[in-house]
């Protein structure tokens, strides 16, 4: 039989299977860069690719005038290009067509690539698509027609957006807490956008998701071998939501329902739409084996079909893939020639700890060649595994990685309860203006004389405004004018017990600290301390910008870098903290030596202040020059970001970095992590000019670290957060149309989760238009997977390897590129080289 009854559990478990083509999306409030295929690190990158193409219609990979700008540029070296297809001819295509498709490929130019289709190819495509071992990157795998597709996915937008909203909206989704599919199937039943035969169609079918699971691959005549395809094509059409519903699947503990309840509701919807007359039926990519045929319709003998098949896997993906190789083949050339900076060989006054993000790197250069200051890098939340509750907010938020599980809850008091009463009857005052302005903007009735009643105050507030500089000016006085409230940090209590015996049992705050700091201090080589060590986290002051999170810390969830600084700056102030690191972790911190926190503004390239304890007068100097030196650096760090900002020409001074922070109209306040390229383990590089503000820099130093436990805990986190990061850039440059963010200007922010494009879009997943791009037509990003430079030597990089299973199949599969410098013979090791000696 071509088609198999399916039960309730296969249809289910076929619907597990096709959540590998999406991955988790969080809510813009905590946006937190995402890694958009992380299901698929199993495959080849170029396999994976392929398998999406297929699939989804979308091509990820750089289009062929982007690939044609870099070589223009010098950013692909010829002779890369030739080595890289000499490569691609020994891995992809079989021997016995190795001579043939040699001779073919030159001719498969884009320009060149599409032929007359004679009678003799049409005759040998039309064979070479009957084959019953067609592979999937051959097929092509429609739902029903375009108009129904497309009324697919608008009532599926509708109800998906009304179901997520948390809040934005003045009335809630009517039987929500009966879940998604049921409370949109009574919708869907009084529906006016349905006619009166497509609703008798919705009532056809099963209340209960996974029958109508079943159903949908009983009636749709799915077979067996495309059953998880028929359901990954339903996640590709919207991956946003998708990716949305999964994540308040996770929190909600729902084991997958509510990604089954979503199948289940584009079953139902296509099912009302094109009845029993829609087939999911896979065919044979006709359009490309013909042209494919086309060039290989001179060659005789039985392989023709399968030099087709190569032919047309070159012509629609893998020459892509080819040239991005060696895009980024060329592009690791200048990261070689780079090196560590010179050794520290003079006391510092200051060490200075700085979050790995690549805005940071260019602050870290200008501030080191300015006086005897030693900076160090690290993840932004500083290892401190904690949810922070600030002072003036009603939820405590996870101030950590996502892939790392808070242990601790972390909330800000008010020292003087008195004045904190102060300032809290002007800030609640002027909320509750706001929730009322709310609630009469949604009222049926008031909201009709509201435009008279608040339009001469809104007109003022326009006005006020369009002056930037002086509308934050204003801003900056009313927080002066309100009390000032001294704060502490305190122990909330721990969030859950954690599977980490070092956090297990949990003696309160110190020993928390403690033990988050010794593995901080040893991961970056820091066991020997100046007079004065600031931490320094990150963050972004930016105006009327939905995916204001994107600009935020990654490693502190998409938000401030401030509270963590703050947390360990005052616990290592502490001597109960001090004397566990020097009893337990072997630490020694001098008496004299005082911890700062502080926050770099990346929008302005200004240091904050935020913990600045009593100090000696000798220390105080020292800081106050430190004060004076971290100016000139930022000054110099804003005067070359402003150099490659649309807009900022012959401007390169603060004012304009100051200008687009405050600017509610500004569409590109910064470029935040656009154009980041690569990871350096080891000191800060002293980098080619054309790598300066795209490297993550990690210090790390292999003597602290015997048995490589630190390497590898960089490589878990850190490199793997970087990763996400990376290929969000790269999904949103390749693909901005699926996997992007859309146009800042036509944004919509639905729900409270994310933005669409108009009322009928998908979720938009990624970044937005003018976050990777400088204008309609240029890319400012260059959309390439992250390179991992490592100083360690070679035979730590070779066991890392070895024993690291997750980070060997990343480099393995083209997830990542690997590179090291062996600090010994000072030899640079690619990554081919390493496996090999991982394996002898």
């Amino acid at each position: 039989m071509p088609y198999a009854p399916w039960t309730p559990t296969s249809a289910a478990a076929a619907a597990e299977m096709a959540l590998d083509v999406t991955a988790v999306q969080w809510p813009l409030s905590v946006w937190i860069a995402r890694h958009p295929w992380p299901a698929l690190e199993h495959l080849s990158f170029l396999e994976a690719m392929r398998r999406l193409q297929a699939l989804g219609g979308v091509r990820l990979y750089p289009s062929w005038r982007l690939l044609q700008d870099a070589k223009s540029r010098g950013e692909i070296d010829p002779n890369a290009l030739q080595d890289r297809m000499d490569q691609y001819l020994d891995h992809y295509v079989p021997a016995t067509l190795r001579a043939a498709f040699a001779r073919i490929q030159p001719r498969l130019t884009l320009e060149q690539a599409e032929l007359p289709i004679s009678a003799e190819a049409a005759a040998l495509a039309a064979r070479t698509a009957a084959r019953v071992d067609l592979p999937h990157d051959a097929l092509r795998f429609p739902l029903p027609s375009d108009e129904a597709r497309t009324r697919v996915d608008a009532l599926t937008s509708r109800y998906l957006r009304l179901y997520l909203d948390r809040g934005q909206s003045a009335w809630a989704m009517p039987g929500r807490d009966e879940g998604l599919f049921a409370a949109a199937r009574a919708l869907l039943m009084r529906d006016p956008a349905l006619s009166k035969a497509e609703r008798r169609r919705v009532e056809e079918l099963p209340r209960d998701p996974d029958e109508v699971l079943a159903f949908g691959l009983d009636r749709f005549r799915a077979a067996p071998r495309f059953a998880a395809d028929y359901f990954r094509v339903h996640h590709l059409r919207m991956p946003g939501f998708v990716g949305a519903l999964r994540y308040r699947d996770r929190e909600e503990g729902g084991q997958g329902r509510l990604m089954r309840e979503y199948l289940a509701l584009r079953i139902l919807i296509e099912w009302a739409v094109a009845g029993p007359d829609g087939v999911f039926a896979p065919h044979p990519d006709w359009t490309g084996l013909a042209q494919a045929a086309a060039h290989v319709a001179d060659v005789e003998g039985e392989l023709a079909d399968d030099l087709v098949l190569a032919v047309h896997r070159y012509m629609t993906a893998d020459r892509y893939a080819v040239w991005l190789e060696a895009w980024e083949q060329t592009l690791d050339a200048q990261l070689v020639r780079s090196g560590a900076a010179p050794s520290r060989t003079q006391e510092a006054d200051a060490q200075l700890l700085f979050c790995i993000d690549v805005r940071s790197e260019r602050l870290r250069r200008h501030l080191e060649a300015l006086g005897p200051y030693a900076t160090y890098g690290c993840a932004g939340f500083f290892n401190l595994p904690v949810r922070t509750q600030p002072l003036d907010s009603a939820y405590a938020h996870p101030s950590c990685p996502a892939i790392v599980t808070p242990v601790a809850d972390m909330r800000e008091r008010a020292m003087e309860p008195s004045a904190y009463d102060r300032r809290l009857r002007v800030t609640g005052a002027l909320r509750a203006v706001g929730l009322s302005f709310k609630k009469l903007k949604q009222a049926s009735v008031a909201s009709l004389a509201l435009p008279e009643l608040s339009g001469g105050y809104l007109a003022l507030h326009a006005l006020v405004q369009s002056v930037p500089r002086a509308s934050a000016r204003l801003r900056g006085l009313l927080r002066d004018s309100l009390p000032l409230v001294q704060t502490r940090w305190e122990l909330a209590g721990e969030a859950h017990r954690s599977a980490d015996p070092r956090n297990s049992a949990l003696g309160g705050t110190a020993q928390l600290f403690a033990s988050a700091a010794a593995d901080l201090f040893r991961s970056i080589g820091l066991t020997e301390f100046a007079r004065m060590v600031v931490v320094c986290g990150h963050e972004a002051r930016v105006e009327n910008q939905p995916h204001r999170a994107a600009f935020e810390c990654g490693a502190c969830g998409g938000q401030s870098g401030r509270h963590n600084a703050r947390l360990l700056a005052m616990a290592l102030n502490r001597a109960d903290v001090r004397r566990l690191l020097r009893d337990q972790h072997g630490l020694h911190i001098p008496d004299e030596t005082v911890f700062l926190a502080a926050v770099h503004i990346t929008t302005t390239d200004e240091i904050e202040w935020v913990e600045v304890p009593k100090m000696p007068a000798q220390t105080e100097r020292l800081w106050q020059q430190l004060d004076t030196n971290l100016r000139r650096a930022g000054a110099c760090a804003a005067a070359e970001r402003l150099e490659q900002l649309p807009g900022a020409e012959g401007r390169p001074d603060q004012r304009e970095v100051v200008r687009r922070a405050c600017d509610w109209s500004e569409i590109r306040p910064e470029w935040g992590l656009a154009r980041n390229r690569a990871f350096w383990v080891g000191r800060l590089p002293d980098l080619d000019e054309r790598l300066r503000g795209q490297v993550f820099a990690h210090d790390y130093d292999w003597r602290c670290d015997p048995d490589g436990a630190y390497l590898r805990a960089i490589v878990s986190g850190p490199v793997t957060v970087a990763q996400w990061i990376n290929l969000q850039y790269y999904a949103s440059a390749v693909a901005p149309h699926v996997h992007g963010g859309g146009n800042k200007v036509l944004q919509t922010v639905t729900a409270g989760v994310g933005v669409m494009n108009g009322n009928a879009s998908d979720l938009l997943p990624g970044l937005p238009w003018q976050s990777i791009a400088a204008d309609d037509g240029h890319l400012y990003h260059r959309p390439l997977r992250l390179t991992v430079v490592m100083e360690v030597p070679v035979a730590h990089a070779a066991l890392l390897l070895r024993d690291h299973a997750d980070f060997r199949q990343k480099v393995q599969n083209g997830w990542l590129r690997l590179w090291v410098r062996d600090t010994q013979s000072k030899k640079w090791w690619s990554a081919a080289e390493v496996l090999r000696n991982a394996q002898g």
